[in-house]
Parts: C-alpha cells; structure tokens; sequence
C-alpha cells in the first residue's frame, strides 16, 4: 500500500524540501547501486514528521496501473510501424533522431519487456495474460514501483539470461537504450522480434512510447486512454498545488557530483509541479558532474541526495558549502530510489511525492486560514 502521508527524514528547522533523480546515463553506469522501496517513504526515528502529498498515493498508483478504453482495438495485420528512435551520444552529450521501422505479422500474444519503464507501461494497458515474463530490475522493489505485482505474476529472468527468454518462445521483446547489444544480438540469431524503443526518460517521451508501444501490440485504445489519464492526473496535481510567484529552484545532487538536466525525468517531475530543476536552468542536457565551488554558485533553493548515500551529511558539513542557502536552511533531503529512477507513467507518482515535500508548509499555512 502506498499511504497518502508518509514519514521522511527532514533535518531539525527545516520545512520544505524536494526530491529526485532518474537513471539515464546514468542507469547503464551504476545501476546495481541504487536503493528504494515499493511506494512509500521510509520512516527515520526520532527525527521524522509525516508529509502529506497533494493527490492520495495508493488511489493514483492504482488509476496508473491499468487503464481500458471502451472502444476496441482497431487496425489490420501485418503492419508495419514507421517510428523516430532517439538516441543518445555520449560523446557529444545529446540526442539523434534515427528514422526505423518495425514490421509485426500478427498481433503478439506472447510478449517479453527488457526494461522496467517498459513493463509499467505494458503493465497498465496490454492485458496481463499476454506478458509472459519479466526482466529481474522489475521485479526488485528497489527499482519497479509494481516489483510486487511483477513477482506474483512472474516468472522472472535474469537480465542477461538470454537462454531462458529464447525458452519463453515470445512473438516480442522489446529493448531500450540500455539493453545489452549482446542480448539483443542472441535474439535476432534465434529469429526472435525485438522492437527497439531506444531512449525516453521525459514525460513527453513516455507517452510518445506509450502509443507506439499500443500501436505495436495492437492496444492502441488503451495507449491513448493511459496518456490522456496521464495528462489529467497532471493537471489535478497542479491544481492541487499553490502558485508561488518565485519558484522553487531544486537540484539533484548525485554520486560524484552528477546532475541531471533538461532530457532527464527530474526536469519532468519538476515542471509538472511549478518547481524549476537547477540542473536545466545551468544548461545541462543530460548529466554533467560539478564540484562544490560550482554547487555553491548556483546556490539551489532545495538539494536532493539518493537515500543509500551519505550525501546529506557531507553536504550538510561543508564548509565550502555552509553560506549555501540549501545548506544553510537545511534543505537537502533523502529521498528512495524507486522514486528517483522511474521512467514510465508512474514519473506523476514520483512528481506527487515531490510536491508533498515541497510545499508543505505552503499547504498547511493555507488549511489554517
């Protein structure tokens, strides 16, 4: 269950904070390191508060993880799917558009997703007796905001067990950015179709996926009632939400300095609550890793660290870092990393969970009047 109010860890004379981070650099790099729960905020002793966030959780997880459109799927097999693959290059730090396409003989009944944004979409608008296994990382709480659900449907297959995918015999594996060559190499010699979705991270990207992944298994009503769900649950959580003439100025502060910029899903999350990410406003595009004397030049209202590091205190004790204002009002918060690293519809979630921390003190202020 994913409680409406959750306790999380705020340091003694602070009031507002924020959150977040997602893993598209770097989750090819250090994914195996992070760490976070399935739904709620972890609860410190002593020095905890409950926060509770604009719209209930459990309520919109749930309207988030299955939606049917009344109107049945329509469109004629084979088809061939015309798409814009975008790509990533390290080396220059930005996107390229590659024209592809993908042809599909029949409407696939046995489909495999390689990643977790891609089962949580599938999750919510393919019918579930239609995927037949799931990648490990969906099924681990740490990284799949569905990890349970996942692991009761399963079966689950290590990342690069390539062997026992072939066994699944599906019709469909879908891949992304991140996904092994190595693997998708081993399927195309055992002839199995895998659908290259490449990059998405932002919410617009997300739901560009999302109908092209409806358009791919032939629920092309379902993809498009789940982004329209998307867009009205975004729209209720603004509303939900006060207008502040200035607008917080948040940064994720990673591992080794790393911020993420205006591709990642934390420049979505804070757009969608009226916050602005740091890491965009100082013209980042993907990552870029900074060092203290830069930290304290932007000067960020609210600074974010993952839960498992120990970030929040070194920063907390800089000296450096100490006539900061995020220092210095003691604004820099832990936040869990399931939260950090969804790249799906659940990005409101996470976007929901920020805002209750955020604008806390705003919310209460207003309940008093």
């Amino acid at each position: 269950m994913i409680p409406r109010s959750f306790s999380i860890f705020i340091p003694e004379g602070s009031c507002r904070g924020g959150l977040f981070k997602q893993g598209m650099i770097f989750f090819t790099l250090i994914a195996a390191g992070l760490i976070g729960i399935n739904g709620a905020l972890p609860v410190h002793a002593e020095e905890s508060r409950v926060i509770s966030t604009p719209l209930d959780m459990e309520s919109l997880k749930q309207s988030l993880s299955q939606v049917r459109s009344p109107e049945p799927s329509k469109g004629d097999w084979p088809r061939n799917l015309g798409y814009s693959m975008e790509i990533f290059d390290l080396k220059t730090d930005s996107f390229q558009q590659s024209a592809r396409s993908f042809e599909l003989k029949q409407r696939p009944q046995r489909i495999i997703p390689h990643a977790v944004g891609v089962t949580e979409i599938l999750w919510a608008i393919c019918p579930r007796e239609r995927l037949i296994a799931f990648n490990d990382l969906a099924a681990d709480p740490e990284f799949c905001i569905i990890a349970d659900e996942v692991r009761r449907q399963g079966p689950v297959f290590q990342t690069k067990q390539t062997e026992i995918v072939i066994g699944h015999r599906p019709d469909l594996v879908f891949t992304v950015f991140y996904s092994d060559p190595a693997f998708i190499e081993k399927l195309a010699q055992a002839k199995i179709p895998t659908f290259d979705l490449g990059y998405f991270g932002t919410i617009e990207s997300v739901k560009k996926q999302t109908l092209l992944i409806g358009s791919a298994i032939g629920e092309e009503g379902n993809a498009q009632a789940l982004v329209k769900l998307m867009d009205e649950k975004m729209g209720e959580l603004q509303r939900a939400i006060p207008d502040n003439s200035k607008p917080l100025r948040v940064l994720y502060y990673d591992e080794g300095g790393y911020i993420p910029g205006k591709s990642s899903n934390f420049d979505s999350i804070c757009a969608m609550i009226k916050a602005v990410n740091v890491g965009t406003e100082q013209g980042i595009k993907s990552w870029r890793q900074i060092d203290y004397e830069t930290l304290l030049l932007w000067n960020p209202d609210v600074i974010i660290v993952p839960e498992e590091s120990n970030l929040q205190q070194m920063l907390l004790k800089s000296q450096m870092l100490s006539h900061g204002a995020a220092v210095k009002n003691k604004r820099i918060y832990n936040i869990p990393g399931v939260y950090l690293r969804v790249d799906s519809q659940f990005m409101i979630l996470s976007a929901n969970v920020l805002a209750g921390i955020l604008y806390e003190k705003t919310r209460q202020n207003s309940m008093e009047q």
